[in-house]
């Protein structure tokens, strides 16, 4: 049977534009600018200064409060920005959906507490209400994403059935849209509280485990390392954002995995003690150099080593974009995307950088990643601030960067090769 690429790529493209997918990465984006800026602040307790460790000892708690804030209420802003993309996909009013989806969530998700006078004696806070904040976290990230979609269908569901409150014309924009979605918002705050309180089911617990299974491909295990890698490759190949399809998939376990890192330093352990591993940090910096399918590798053999016009051109082109992680040129300019030649070490690079990895790092000769940094830096300056100023992190990604160009190379040389004779047969017929 003959395979059809052309059926393959369009199959791949539609799961890749999912309207649910979509709103949950770019609703995701949200969190980047808080979680980058509170990484920082791990990233300052780590600075390899013996003087600078021993100031900063006195403010390790006030150094954990952003912290807190920003990757330990990821959820939190998860859900509003979840919300607010998929409402836009509908023409809906971003704010109220996402207003109304954020308190979906905290019903479903947080269990409140009360900390009695003897409680709070014992443990020097206030007696009153609690709020445990677990679930606030990457813990509760599958609920977010779960009572951001059901908010936004159920508004849409209400509204093309004129099932709404509308207010005379002259009244502000947002005081009708608020309006709008109150009947929506009353079904859904009811029935979660319903379905939370009186039927007194877990939801947060519920879906974790029904995700459960695909939690084993997020865990400091080998099998987390190839899975991802080979998803994210296999749809690039056909022109895929495959970081599209990956990415929602496992974020839920990713981010609970760099919370408990960047909880361990600050009780003060280092990035050599903290418990994980399997990061999305963990591909980005030391997997995916110049992009999906270690695509530096490619840049930097056109750009010195090609002899074809086209090899030449390209190189000089993407090399820049490259080295700040910024592959899209080299994708679609050369292309990789559906060219034979590029398919086999588009795939391998990252495997055997994943390999590399995941062995230097359970031989503890490399630091585990601890905080989030831009993901725009080039990959040695990445790694080095990620693993908490790591020199070896340095090493390793120029050691794997090595392994790429070798798996790349004598495919590139074929591809040159084959360019040279293009352009040659090219010349000799316009003459």
């Amino acid at each position: 049977m003959k395979f059809n690429s052309d059926a393959m790529a369009g199959k791949m493209a539609s799961l890749a534009g999912n309207r649910y997918l979509t709103a949950i990465r770019d609703g995701m984006s949200i969190i980047i600018p808080v979680s980058i800026v509170g990484s920082f602040f791990t990233i300052i307790s780590q600075l390899p200064i013996e003087a600078w460790t021993k100031f900063i000892a006195p403010f390790t708690e006030a150094l954990a409060v952003p912290v807190s804030f920003s990757i330990g209420f990821m959820s939190l802003y998860a859900c509003y920005g979840i919300a607010a993309s998929l409402a836009n996909t509908y023409k809906l009013d971003k704010i109220s959906s996402g207003t109304v989806a954020t308190m979906v969530y905290l019903i479903l998700a947080i269990s409140p507490s009360t900390i009695t006078p003897a409680g709070a004696k014992a443990t020097g806070l206030l007696a009153g209400s609690a709020f445990p904040g677990a679930n606030f976290g990457a813990k509760g990230l599958f609920t977010a994403m779960f009572a951001a979609i059901i908010t936004v269908e159920v508004i849409r569901f209400f509204k093309e059935r004129n099932i709404v409150i509308k207010m005379p014309k002259g009244v502000p924009s947002a005081v009708s849209n608020s309006f709008v979605a109150l009947i929506p918002a009353a079904v859904l705050i009811i029935a979660a509280w319903l379905l939370k309180e009186v039927a007194n089911f877990d939801v947060n617990a519920g879906l974790q485990t029904l995700f459960t299974p695909l939690g084993y491909f997020a865990k400091d295990n080998f099998g987390s390392v190839v899975v991802p890698i080979l998803v994210n490759s296999v749809f690039w190949i056909f022109g895929v954002h495959g970081a599209a399809i990956a990415t929602p998939i496992f974020w839920p376990y990713w981010y609970p995995n760099l919370t408990a890192n960047m909880t361990a330093i600050s009780h003060g352990a280092t990035a050599a003690t903290v418990p994980h591993f399997m990061t999305e940090q963990f591909f980005q910096w030391f997997v995916y150099i110049g992009g999906a399918g270690s695509t530096l590798a490619i840049c930097i053999l056109l750009t010195f080593f090609s002899k074809s016009s086209l090899g030449k051109t390209m190189g000089k082109v993407t090399i820049i974009p490259g080295i700040f992680n910024i592959n899209e040129p080299i994708m679609f300019g050369l292309p990789i995307v559906l060219n034979p030649y590029f398919v086999i070490p588009f795939i391998l690079a990252p495997l055997a950088e994943g390999v590399i990895t995941y062995l230097a790092t359970i031989m503890n000769l490399v630091n585990k990643t601890v905080a989030l940094v831009p993901w725009t830096l080039p990959a040695p300056i990445g790694a080095f601030m990620a693993t908490g100023f790591d020199w070896r992190a340095i090493v390793l990604v120029l050691i794997n960067i090595g392994v790429s160009l070798a798996i790349y190379w004598p495919f590139f040389k074929a591809w040159d090769k084959n360019q040279v004779t293009k352009e040659k047969n090219a010349e000799l017929e316009e003459a």
